[in-house]
């Protein structure tokens, strides 16, 4: 069994490199330029509204940079409808938590669960980290080519219990290049199983809502379901349309979508093909989400969307529900970026009390918000439920992967300051 490396002093970020407090330097949400990057930005106006950090977006960069900023908002970025330009002067902002290479090349995946934080890379590496104490915590080395795809699985892979999923993050799945599908205890990341099938390179993986099975598919043109209880191949589907690039379970785990770069099939618990559409522009990434939107009525009803991301740009949402054999119908569509969206995440969350005291009127539900990241630099907080972006910032590097995790998820209390010349000591749990 491999065990993760332990570097000391063979990388100069031996620690998540700190960045000053929060109110000490706050980043503008439409930075243009590096220089003004590195400038203090303060908001246009002054106002008695309250501001609280809300969540966290870490991005991973075909530059090796690994980037995390806290964003920082009013009361109005979770409101259910559309703000007009006067109707809020809430100031978004960007705060860098920290930034810096832990891998030698591209940064190709990236998950999170609870505090832990992996990030995969060309340099075959996968990189792991404490967000809790924002330290990096060590190097697992198993993969024999880039890694493509990670995915945290809640439960006890290779035990027959019943257990509910939600991200606890005691498993970890790795896909990589050299065909090889490694299942991780982040106990103490030994490689449990190394689920052997494919004779190529991992395009996507998917972990079913119940974490017991997952799918797969690669460069072989096969499509595989595995049973995580046991860590066996289920059963294998050859794909005669070629090879699939993104597959996702929905958020119920009734169904599946297949996605090849100009085409995506839908398919039921036995293989069964449902709906089949063809895309006009190549495809990035596809998943499905849950949305709860608040009718005429006044009454929430949830709605699962198939959204997809393409190369001009856009990030399209259709309706599950409405499905047909050759038609999925789009209920709308984002825009923020200029080229290709390699990857968004979601993250649902209710309004901080601190921003529950003053400011505009807004749904009590929780709101849901969206990271996108793409090859022109920018990220972009979407807020779903208005369907409209909050916040941008442009890192000027070619982004990958990104994710989205709560602003709690760090505990000053539990980080050990160190002196710049004390940071390649190695802390372990």
């Amino acid at each position: 069994m491999a065990k993760r490396k332990r570097q000391t002093n063979s990388h100069e970020d031996s620690k998540l490199r700190k960045f000053p407090a929060v109110t000490e330097k706050h980043i503008s949400p439409s930075t243009p330029s590096q220089e003004t990057r590195d400038t203090e930005v303060k908001p246009e106006s002054t106002t008695s509204r309250s501001l609280a950090p809300i969540l966290r977006v870490i991005t991973g960069s075909y530059e090796h940079q690994l980037l995390c900023l806290s964003l920082t908002t009013g009361i109005s970025a979770f409101s259910s409808k559309p703000l007009e330009d006067d109707q809020s002067s809430d100031a978004n902002l960007f705060t860098p938590v920290f930034h810096f290479a832990p891998h030698t090349a591209s940064i190709r995946s990236i998950a999170h669960a609870k505090r832990y934080l992996v990030t995969g890379g060309n340099d075959e590496h996968i990189r792991l980290y404490d967000l809790q104490k924002r330290k990096e915590i060590g190097t697992l080395m198993f993969h024999e080519g880039s890694v493509t795809c990670l995915k945290f699985v809640s439960g006890a892979v290779g035990e027959d219990e019943e257990r509910s999923a939600g991200g606890s993050g005691k498993w970890l799945i790795s896909g990589g290049e050299d065909g090889k599908i490694l299942v991780w205890r982040t106990k103490d990341w030994e490689v449990l199983a190394d689920m052997k099938g494919h004779k190529g390179a991992i395009n996507d993986i998917s972990v079913h809502p119940s974490g017991k099975i997952a799918l797969s598919v690669g460069r072989d043109r096969t499509l595989r379901l595995w049973n995580l209880m046991t860590a066996k191949n289920a059963s294998v589907l050859k794909l005669t349309d070629g090879e699939a690039i993104q597959v996702a379970w929905s958020t119920t785990g009734d169904k599946y979508a297949v996605g090849w770069q100009r085409k995506i099939v839908i398919y039921d618990m036995s293989a069964k093909p449902l709906s089949s559409i063809d895309l006009k522009s190549p495809l990035y990434r596809l998943r499905y989400v849950s949305l709860t939107d608040i009718d005429d009525n006044d009454e929430a009803v949830a709605t699962e969307y198939l959204v997809t991301s393409d190369s001009t740009g856009s990030i399209t949402f259709r309706d599950a529900a409405k499905a047909t054999e050759e038609n999925i119908p789009i209920a709308f569509e984002l825009k923020a970026h200029s080229s290709r969206v390699k990857d968004f995440d979601f993250y649902t969350r209710t309004p901080p009390p601190i921003l529950c005291d003053d400011g505009p009127k807004v749904s009590a539900l929780a709101s849901t918000f969206m990271s996108s990241a793409s090859s022109d630099g920018k990220i972009v907080i979407w807020n779903l439920n208005a369907r409209e972006p909050i916040a941008v910032y442009q890192t000027n590097e070619r982004l990958n992967c990104c994710t989205l995790v709560a602003e709690e998820v760090e505990r000053p209390d539990t980080m050990k300051r160190v002196d710049q010349a004390d940071e390649s000591e190695y802390e372990s749990e």
